[in-house]
């Protein structure tokens, strides 16, 4: 049976097609033969509405270290024990998380660049509030798969200094590390409608997700000075 090399999982708006076109860039580390970045497959395995063999035959033993990295994977409940079951023992699981009130800006103002309405409500404002909530859904994560499989990262340090983020994780996939190129080119996944949130809600936010950052502090040694919400 085949395995993807290495898999992501979130979060979503935190940089991860700007991340992963970097990770890419190493002529052994690619994606499945199907070319896409996002296979949202993995979940619907474990929920059964796909066979195994739609997702592990993209990635065949070819030599090139294949992954997949599908930012709903973090938060749906049915991903973690599936991928438990199919990755083999070493295969890394990457997430890479941005200041939770700037993602769910970020998420709205992709809504709204999407969307035919002014701006999307109420049902992807409730599912993008869930979306920052990245202790519990690490913890989901640590039980299925171990707390050592998982590589977490701040989006913000990793903007910083892509290249030492793009080379720790080259390490795990046991590849030597080469020079980045075009570090910041936009992403092909940037939002470009504007959006202005109603009044309260960023503060509301930021008292919601205070005892998650807190936690991602204490709990995974996180780097969240940057972030506006602090523990």
């Amino acid at each position: 049976m085949t395995t993807p090399a290495w898999l992501g999982i979130g979060a979503q708006r935190s940089g991860t097609t700007w991340f992963t076109d970097l990770l890419t860039q190493h002529p052994a580390v690619g994606l499945g033969t199907n070319g896409k970045k996002e296979q949202h497959l993995l979940h619907k395995v474990g929920d059964g509405v796909e066979p195994e063999a739609a997702y592990l035959d993209l990635f065949p033993a070819d030599g090139i270290s294949r992954g997949d990295w599908t930012p709903q994977y973090l938060r749906h409940a049915s991903a973690p024990a599936t991928a438990a079951r199919l990755l083999g023992p070493d295969v890394p699981v990457l997430v890479l998380l941005r200041d939770p009130v700037d993602r769910f800006v970020s998420a709205l103002r992709l809504a709204a660049t999407r969307a035919t309405s002014p701006w999307p409500y109420p049902v992807p404002m409730t599912v993008q509030t869930f979306s920052g909530f990245y202790a519990d859904q690490l913890a989901m994560w640590a039980h299925h798969v171990g707390r050592s499989r998982l590589h977490v990262m701040v989006y913000e340090a990793v903007r910083a200094d892509p290249q030492r983020a793009v080379d720790e994780v080259w390490a795990r996939l046991g590849v030597s590390p080469v020079p980045l190129r075009d570090v910041d080119r936009p992403s092909r996944s940037s939002s470009q409608a504007s959006w202005t949130p109603p009044e309260g809600l960023l503060d509301s936010l930021g008292v919601l997700y205070r005892p998650q950052v807190r936690r991602l502090a204490d709990d995974w040694g996180l780097d969240v000075s940057l972030w506006s919400t602090q523990p």
